[in-house]
């Protein structure tokens, strides 16, 4: 549903979001203890569970922004002292580690180049160095639209540190980019509402296997953070699930509420017709952008996310002449955000709805905008090829509008 100004928002996050999220979101708050809520939460809590795909994982559900996940996961997971390794492929990375650092953990960085993802073979040798508590990984980098193969990653953990917890950062991953929390061993998987999921800004959901709430129970030091100490929200989530009134704070009702409905809407399309969407939009509007000359930060296609595309600005052509013409046509887009390479890209999001629902045509209006605004630039292309390109990848249109 378009801003109210009648924008497209089609930034990384928030996104488009589906008008009857809206509508329940916007509706009065119940009480946190009324009888609905606590059955929409409990069975919200129930269904994380299926868009994560995990038959064990505890879903968590706090008031918060996606990056209250890495404090969720850094006080509660590690004890002062102990090391974590950050597999670094950008800014949220970084930002990761300065949160490690606040709880008095000691971080290994280890740094891979702009655009690239993180390497296997790299990420082996550290890993047969030294001894870590927890390895950090992200599944996709908002700054440069790099993909990181979880699977991959997680199994050279196992295999190497096999008591190494294996935590995941997919603010702009998840209930998009298909995470197997059971198969591939994650112990922690975090998020933001604002992104896939589709629930406007306001909660974090962050998963734990077991084996990470063992690690918890048997800590030697204290959890050094009140309000994202596990161990409080723990019988929280657990009394909800078993559809019972319970309170350490106030959850954010309407937004949860707001969860509910999208949850139901992801699993009536099913997770694995959700990440099929995705994966199809992505390329289809990666083709476009290839047709109009533009290129992505990351170095290799094949590691380009499914859920945003970082696109280079053309030579010649800067971020302050181009994205107010892309506005002023009525889309919404973000500049570069990597320190190192700010001013030379920017972002488009294509998760959630605008994925999910390609009749809704929101990549359509995005790459005529973009089009419209490069020849308005000086740029020589074709006008036309590139809304072509994406309509033939998309097959016309053959999906059916499932939400």
């Amino acid at each position: 549903m378009p801003q109210t100004d009648g924008k497209l928002l089609m930034i990384p996050g928030p996104c488009e979001f589906h008008e009857d999220v809206l509508k329940v979101v916007g509706e009065a708050s119940p009480s946190h203890v009324a009888p609905s809520f606590i059955e929409e939460f409990g069975s919200t809590i129930e269904m994380l569970r299926k868009v994560f795909l995990t038959s064990t994982g505890q879903p968590f559900v706090l008031a918060g922004s996606g990056s209250l996940g890495w404090d969720f996961v850094a006080c509660n997971l590690l004890e002062p002292g102990e090391k974590a390794l950050i597999c670094n492929t950008g800014y949220f990375s970084d930002a990761w580690a300065k949160c490690v650092k606040s709880y008095k953990g000691e971080v290994v960085n280890l740094q891979m180049p702009v655009g690239d993802c993180v390497c296997p073979g790299l990420l082996e040798e550290a890993l047969k160095k030294q001894k870590y508590k927890v390895i950090c990984l992200t599944q996709v980098d908002t700054s440069t639209g790099v993909k990181n193969d979880i699977k991959k990653l997680a199994a050279i953990c196992k295999k190497i540190q096999p008591d190494t917890l294996v935590t995941v950062d997919g603010v702009c991953a998840f209930a998009a980019e298909e995470l197997c929390f059971d198969d591939w061993g994650i112990d922690a998987a975090l998020t933001g509402s604002q992104k896939a999921l589709g629930v406007p800004p306001g909660l974090m959901v962050c998963i734990l296997s077991q084996k990470a709430l063992r690690v918890i129970k048997n800590r030697n030091t204290p959890i050094l953070n009140y309000f994202a100490n596990a161990s409080n929200w723990l019988p929280i989530m657990q009394a909800y699930e078993e559809r019972k009134a319970a309170y350490f704070a106030t959850p954010a009702v309407t937004l949860v509420r707001g969860l509910y409905v999208a949850c139901k809407k992801l699993l009536a399309l099913g997770m694995d017709e959700v990440f099929d969407r995705h994966l199809k939009t992505s390329l289809a509007f990666k083709a476009a952008c290839y047709s109009m000359g533009l290129s992505l930060v990351a170095n290799e296609k094949k590691h380009a996310a499914n859920t945003l595309s970082a696109i280079k600005f053309p030579s010649g052509i800067s971020k302050a002449q181009f994205l107010p013409k892309i506005t002023k046509r009525g889309v919404i887009v973000a500049g570069g955000l990597h320190k190192q390479i700010k001013m030379t890209y920017f972002r488009v999001g294509h998760m959630g709805l605008s994925a999910i629902d390609p009749k809704r045509q929101h990549l359509v209006t995005v790459i005529e905008a973009i089009e419209d605004s490069l020849i308005e630039c000086g740029k020589k292309i074709e006008k036309g090829k590139a809304l072509a390109v994406y309509k033939a990848a998309m097959g016309g249109y053959e999906l059916k509008s499932a939400l």
